[in-house]
């Protein structure tokens, strides 16, 4: 009994976040229960999605793609959108990316933006070659099985690689930051091959670079990925001033900021294995706290919590796949948020199949899609934009 008072005691004094946290993390439930979780793929069987906790809102201007961009971006102009009552300014847009936008996104994040002048998390420890981790990792892939697997669904199917290439770590070469304290983990403290690296890899940030010890941006010059801009652009154009469809009820506008005005100036790529989380937390850095802070989801698929402007308020779950857009605007981007959880095996088949990828219009700049499949068999990437200024 005094175990079970102990436990009831502690629990008392978690925040209603961390309480949220525990229970949808892999341990908390069991691996196919999502009792709770709001699936806007699904809306008549998640809960609350009679109007007491989602609604549906109507974008009043097309989604379009970028004139930069060789392929279609969206499936639809003016796809389904949703927010939730208690985040009125919370965007979701459900399944939003076409298949070939999500390859193409998952080819920029995996090798254009892990390369100088951006920075990953990996840079203060290794001496990172000038050509993308994961374009090495493939290549050591190809040099050691060259024939393709047609699905890499079971991403516990092993890859022998001989280390032909290997990493410098900067411990050996006396080249790490006096600043930045010495890893426990032996790993940063030897070298390493490009594809062990390439596990490892947890965020990189692009535009203007965020110092994590600082909490601040770097304000000098500062490059974003012209094409991903466009994209977020597109979609902060797309999500001002929606109306709230035929609800007859009186809401406040999800979105007041003209995207006219939006530019992506930082932005931050998340990696996430099977196991990974990201505790709760809040953006707020920017001076920007206007325009809205554009997410892109590519790959397994996520268990998102949003609460309020304390840890103690209950958040609401939602399941994000692969190609949902999600928007935090106004009083949502104050608002405390996390991943408790990675839904294993939830990638769809046009990212896993080995060969989905090799005739899309930019695959010939790009290592061959099976190695991306592998990787996106077992793993979800974030891309995030904001405007700071």
């Amino acid at each position: 009994m005094d175990t079970i008072d102990r436990a009831a005691k502690q629990q008392s004094k978690q925040t209603a976040f961390r309480r949220a946290e525990k229970m949808y993390s892999p341990r908390g439930i069991s691996k196919s229960d999502l009792t709770g979780v709001i699936d806007l793929l699904a809306p008549d069987s998640s809960p609350g999605t009679n109007g007491d906790t989602v609604r549906r809102i109507q974008l009043t201007r097309d989604l379009e793609t970028p004139t930069g961009l060789a392929f279609q971006a969206f499936r639809q102009k003016r796809p389904p959108a949703y927010v939730l009552v208690s985040h009125p300014d919370l965007i979701v847009i459900p399944d939003a990316l076409t298949d070939e936008a999500q390859r193409w996104l998952t080819r920029k994040c995996l090798c254009d933006c892990t390369r100088p002048p951006n920075r990953t998390n990996l840079d203060p420890f290794f001496d990172l070659p000038a050509e993308a981790l994961f374009s090495v990792s493939a290549r050591q892939e190809r040099q050691q099985q060259p024939q393709k697997q047609h699905n890499y669904r079971d991403s516990n199917s092993a890859l022998s690689i001989d280390p032909l290439e290997t990493v410098q770590c900067r411990v050996r070469l006396k080249s790490m930051d006096p600043s930045i304290t010495m890893p426990k983990d032996k790993f940063y403290l030897q070298p390493a091959t490009a594809r062990d690296l390439l596990e490892r890899l947890r965020w990189c940030t692009l535009g203007m670079q965020y110092n994590w010890t600082t909490k601040e941006y770097d304000l000098g010059a500062s490059t974003f990925d012209v094409e991903i801009d466009s994209l977020m652009r597109s979609i902060a154009i797309a999500t001002t001033r929606p109306e709230n469809g035929s609800d007859s009820r009186m809401w406040p506008c999800a979105n007041n900021y003209d995207g006219s005005n939006y530019e992506s100036q930082a932005g931050i790529i998340n990696y996430y294995d099977e196991r990974s989380t990201m505790a709760a937390h809040v953006d707020k850095t920017e001076d920007n706290m206007d325009a809205p802070l554009v997410s892109l989801s590519v790959g397994l698929s996520c268990v998102y919590l949003i609460g309020g402007s304390t840890r103690d308020v209950e958040p609401t779950a939602l399941l994000l796949r692969s190609g949902d857009i999600l928007a935090m605007c106004g009083e949502s981007r104050l608002a405390f948020h996390g991943v408790p959880r990675i839904i294993a095996g939830s990638s769809p088949e046009y990212l896993t199949d080995s060969l989905a990828g090799d005739s899309d219009v930019v695959a010939a700049n790009y290592p061959e899609w099976c190695h991306f499949a592998r990787y996106l068999a077992a793993h979800r990437i974030n891309c995030n934009a904001r405007k700071c200024t």
